[in-house]
């Protein structure tokens, strides 16, 4: 594996971890309606420590974390009254992820 490689590698993980964090985060504050659409985590990346994030990134963190049953998707289109609209395809954090989580806060001792 190049240099580059290991780079990509290294950023997607951290994609992942905060994609996890804000499944997270949007779960514990009880938002009306499950989980977060696509262009909902895209936007909350930008804001945050991902500016340069792109659509195809997290498209790539999205079908690793559902690869491997660390998060939902839930196709129910469901009016969100928090929101003011009726959200569709969005994404929900399950066990695995939270516990992947759990063990990076675990072994850095903060929420990357």
């Amino acid at each position: 594996m190049g240099e580059a490689d290991t780079e990509r590698a290294t950023e997607l993980g951290s994609v992942l971890l905060e994609v996890l964090r804000l499944l997270n985060k949007s779960e514990a504050e009880s938002s009306t309606v499950q989980g977060l659409e696509h262009g909902e985590l895209l936007a909350l990346l930008r804001r945050g420590f991902y500016p340069e994030v792109s659509g195809d990134d997290l498209d790539r963190a999205i079908a690793t974390l559902l690869g491997n049953r660390m998060v939902s998707e839930l196709d129910d289109p469901e009016f969100a009254w928090d929101r003011g609209r009726t959200v569709g395809r969005r994404f929900a954090l399950q066990l695995p992820g939270k516990e992947y989580l759990l063990t990076s806060v675990e072994k850095t001792g903060r929420i990357p």
